[in-house]
């Protein structure tokens, strides 16, 4: 992920900023203990509590990692779901979950309905790189596991050479490194992705 990605809607991005300012309100926190606890700057916070900012999927898991909340939850502007427990379960038929889209590619996230979930699993749509094109980045906490479920991408990974991963191929990385896929033909690809952040919250990105 990187700073040119966009996942909410204005819709979306009011209901971040509502929950955010309701939390900040009832913990009586201000904007330097939120920026402290989070890693997203003071300026950023404030356009997003007052709807100037539509944030981003780094963002929104800093966001949910620093102050405890649910990822999924900042997605929908919700402020409750099911908590994880014994003998919970969630099941996505084909083509449900939460969609959202970044410069990385087209997500739809799975198992939202769960909160404090170790595992943010997700197929990912990978378009090829456009002809002049930077390729995304991300890094965040934890691992991440990816197979590749059609097409093939290309898999880069700070400090490795990047690497063409076919169909039915798989990789496991620590997700601290700087890393990036994009389709290696015409007609994209579909992985996916499952990052594990050990704590039970979604990956923080560190990009904001």
């Amino acid at each position: 992920m990187n700073q040119r990605e966009t996942v909410l809607d204005e819709g979306g991005a009011h209901s971040v900023g509502r929950i955010l300012a309701d939390l900040r309100h009832d913990n009586g926190w201000t904007l330097a203990e939120v920026s402290k606890r989070t890693g997203v700057s003071i300026s950023a916070l404030s356009k997003i509590e007052n709807g100037q900012s539509h944030p981003a999927y780094s963002v929104l898991t800093r966001l949910s990692s620093g102050l405890g909340l649910d990822f999924s939850d900042l997605l929908e502007g919700k402020s409750s779901r099911t908590p994880f427990a014994r003998a919970v379960r969630v099941i996505n038929r084909d083509g449900e979950g939460r969609m959202l889209k970044n410069d990385m590619g087209r997500y739809r996230m799975l198992s939202t309905d769960l909160a404090a979930k170790a595992l943010t699993p997700m197929i990912i749509d990978v378009p090829p790189l456009a002809p002049g094109a930077t390729p995304a980045r991300s890094a965040h906490s934890g691992e991440e596991f990816v197979y590749v479920v059609s097409g093939s991408v290309v898999f880069e990974m700070e400090p490795y050479a990047p690497t063409v991963l076919a169909t039915g191929e798989t990789v496991y990385f620590d997700a601290a490194s700087e890393h990036g896929f994009y389709a290696s033909g015409p007609e994209g690809a579909r992985i996916l992705s499952i990052c594990y952040s050990g704590s039970g919250d979604a990956p923080d990105h560190l990009t904001v």
